[in-house]
């Protein structure tokens, strides 16, 4: 063995704090090697066993500990050795496409600007053809007026005597009309070109962005025995859950401890801008305005549509979504599927039912909102149990887009939850691929965050840096958010 390493061998027997003390024993409370010292010492009340004993032990356990470690874990780990195998291949090859379309970027612009150039430089030259004709036209008037003037004063000066008078009187006359015309005949027309102030801001915006998101899982709840149907953050460490089937919706952290059961049942609950919690009840066909202790402010009636989802708005008032009895996706024409914009006291500010035109539908079932800090709204449409589209509304109800799935590897689309980050880009639950998906808010696909082979994301919610995710199976993921 070489010198060196028996050296280092030696030395890990041999205590830190007692020299020349092998490490005989092992202390269980710590989980570290410890001497006969330190058993005398800091750790006489701890929970320890001679290294001999253990060893003893482990012999006897460790080959079946291994055996369990091969047959389960290692083949988890391999997994996930082969998932960011391809995590770093798809980042190379978006590296590889983000260069293309910067350079292609690049020759558009600079195309354009040169065209914007050229612009002023044809603007430029026909000014100044223009100035030069009028100049040259001019020049050939007064070029006359000097050539009579010439003339005028000359015969004068010659044949003052010999002219009759009128005619000296005229000629004066004449020549003076002349002069004064002449030198009041100047002409100015400069053509300047005034350069621009480039804005590095400006285009720095114009080039775009860099996209620096990441999700970094921070705890993993696997508590729940159904599907996790409402998810609101109340703040950056805890969220209130309602699970399918619960009566009452609950305030837990973090970690999955409850801290708290609402007094009242519900089928959905959000959290106004003002600290009141604002219920939805599906089956009374109401809402619930409570202050922070639970005490009821308000019962907006929603007879005879069916409140099926609640969002807040920025300026704090809700939008709901409302719907009839009729059957969920073969609608008639007297079927309601609507949004509604409505203060905390119920009042309807707007109503979102139909395209511009007044009579075509927009929604089929209208199951997810969320309004964007640009005040745009985020509708998730169901158009039946497996697809769907997102409609993006501009505030007076005018459709601004609508995202089925542009720039995802599938052949179908379902979403099923969104919400809107404080950068206006907009995060979606999608079905089929299992995964949350960000979206410009011009309804641009940019990356997906989240992506499960066995887990089926069901409902989202953000508030700062923490993003909280629940599942159909009934798991609750808590994530950084970093963009």
């Amino acid at each position: 063995m070489d010198a060196s390493l028996y050296k280092f061998q030696f030395a890990l027997r041999i205590c830190e704090d007692h020299e020349k003390k092998e490490l005989h024993a092992y202390c269980k409370t710590c989980k570290k090697k410890i001497c006969s010292s330190c058993i005398k010492e800091e750790h006489h009340q701890h929970d320890w066993e001679t290294i001999t004993d253990i060893l003893r032990e482990k012999k006897h356990s460790l080959p079946e500990e291994c055996k369990e470690i091969r047959a389960k874990q290692l083949p988890d780990l391999k997994r996930e050795l082969c998932r960011f195998d391809k995590k770093i291949e798809e980042e190379e090859a978006r590296f590889e496409l983000n260069k293309s379309t910067l350079n292609g970027s690049r020759q558009s612009y600079i195309s354009e600007i040169n065209r914007l150039f050229d612009d002023r430089i044809d603007e430029c030259r026909q000014r100044s053809e223009t100035a030069i004709q009028v100049y040259k036209d001019k020049r050939e008037v007064l070029k006359q007026k000097v050539e009579y003037l010439e003339t005028m004063t000359t015969s004068l000066d010659k044949d003052i005597n010999t002219l009759p008078d009128h005619d000296i009187l005229d000629m004066e006359k004449g020549m003076r009309y002349e002069l004064e015309n002449a030198l009041s005949y100047m002409y100015t027309c400069a053509t300047v070109y005034v350069p621009g102030h480039m804005e590095v801001q400006v285009l720095e915006n114009m080039i775009g962005e860099i996209l620096n998101v990441s999700v970094e899982e921070k705890n993993d709840i696997d508590r729940y025995s159904k599907y996790i149907s409402s998810l609101k953050a109340a703040s950056d460490t805890n969220a209130w859950v309602k699970v399918h089937e619960d009566k009452f919706a609950k305030l837990i952290d973090i970690t999955g401890e409850e801290l708290k059961t609402m007094k009242r049942s519900c089928t959905k609950v959000i959290i106004s801008k003002s600290g009141e919690y604002v219920l939805t009840d599906f089956n009374k066909r109401k809402l619930l305005i409570l202050t922070k202790n639970e005490d009821k402010i308000t019962t907006i009636n929603t007879k005879p549509l069916r409140p099926t989802w609640i969002s807040k708005t920025e300026n704090n008032d809700i939008l709901v979504t409302l719907k009839d009895d009729d059957n969920l996706y073969n609608l008639t024409p007297t079927s309601r599927r609507i949004v509604q914009r409505m203060t905390l006291t119920g009042k309807v500010l707007h109503t979102y039912e139909f395209r511009e035109d007044g009579t075509t539908r927009l929604f089929t079932y209208p199951a997810r909102t969320a309004e964007n800090r640009n005040t745009d709204i985020c509708v998730v449409n169901r158009l039946s149990d497996d697809s769907g589209e997102l409609f993006v509304l501009h505030g007076n109800g005018r459709v601004k887009f609508t995202y089925k799935g542009d720039g995802l590897k599938y052949d179908k689309f379902s979403p099923r939850d969104v919400e809107c980050d404080d950068k206006c880009r907009i995060l979606l639950i999608e079905g089929y691929s299992r995964a949350i998906h960000m979206l410009s808010s011009e309804g641009m696909y940019l990356c997906t965050l989240c992506q499960y082979e066995k887990l089926h994301p069901w409902v989202i919610s953000i508030h700062g840096d923490t993003l909280w995710c629940g599942f159909k199976e009934g798991r609750l993921k808590v994530f950084k958010y970093t963009n």
